[in-house]
């Protein structure tokens, strides 16, 4: 169990992945910080903020998808490049550690970043609405019962981003969104045509009721759980794929 997983290993390992990206990291932090500035002085501007956290909600989100995807769609950026998958591939670490080390950077951490800054950034913002029109929106919570809710559907994403970074050699976000898009199109093609097949005849009718009923049973579990977790098992062997094909 060693040679694949040591805590060590991976401590190191998130160590030199958080080294690695924390300067992007902090560009796009200030970026992000700028452009919330720019709009909260706007409504600041109009004389009226509003009083609930909506604003710092919907910068939340917004953040968590569009980072969050984008930044999990190069996380494998240096396996597949030319001049630095040497360096990848000759970390000294397990193709297991390699890929929990990205994950778990794209997943637990880049949440709980986001909630941290999120928060503060509230502070701030609101200390120079009150300075300026007296008035100021409702704080941000990291425990944000809106935010929470659909943290699970960012993990979803994530998966599958996550897998079009181990799997694609370029253009990784634009590859994943195409695949994404052609692979629903084909399930809801191939659902309605067993709906079709299964469906009474000579009634309209297109479904029955037990396999819709099976299949809303199921869908949670699939879409929450089977979804993400088959995307980072895949990932995880396209990075062992690689590293055996490099003879590492």
């Amino acid at each position: 169990m060693n040679e694949q997983l040591s805590w060590q290993r991976l401590a190191a390992l998130l160590r030199n992945d958080l080294a690695r990206t924390a300067r992007s990291a902090l560009l796009v932090t200030g970026t992000a910080a700028l452009v919330a500035l720019v709009v909260s002085l706007s409504g600041a501007y109009d004389g009226d903020v509003g009083q609930t956290a909506l604003f710092y909600r919907a910068f939340f989100i917004a953040a968590l998808f569009a980072w969050g995807t984008i930044a999990t769609s190069v996380c494998f950026a240096d396996m597949h490049g030319r001049s630095t998958n040497t360096a990848f591939l000759m970390l000294p670490a397990s193709a297991l550690e390699k890929t929990l080390s990205r994950l778990l950077l794209h997943t637990v951490g880049l949440v709980a970043y986001l909630l941290v800054f999120t928060m503060v950034l509230s502070w701030v913002l609101e200390s120079v609405n009150v300075l300026w029109i007296g008035e100021r929106r409702a704080f941000f919570s990291p425990l944000d019962e809106l935010a929470w809710t659909l943290v699970p559907h960012f993990i979803v994403a994530q998966g599958l981003f996550f897998l079009g970074a181990a799997w694609f050699r370029k253009v990784h976000f634009v590859k994943t969104v195409g695949a994404v898009v052609a692979i629903v199109a084909g399930l809801v093609a191939f659902a309605v045509l067993v709906a079709w097949l299964l469906g009474p005849r000579g009634t309209g009718g297109f479904f029955i009721d037990d396999p819709v009923d099976w299949i809303v049973e199921v869908a949670p579990w699939t879409y929450y759980a089977a979804l993400p977790l088959v995307c980072w098992f895949v990932a995880w062997l396209r990075v062992t794929e690689t590293q055996v094909s490099h003879g590492v």
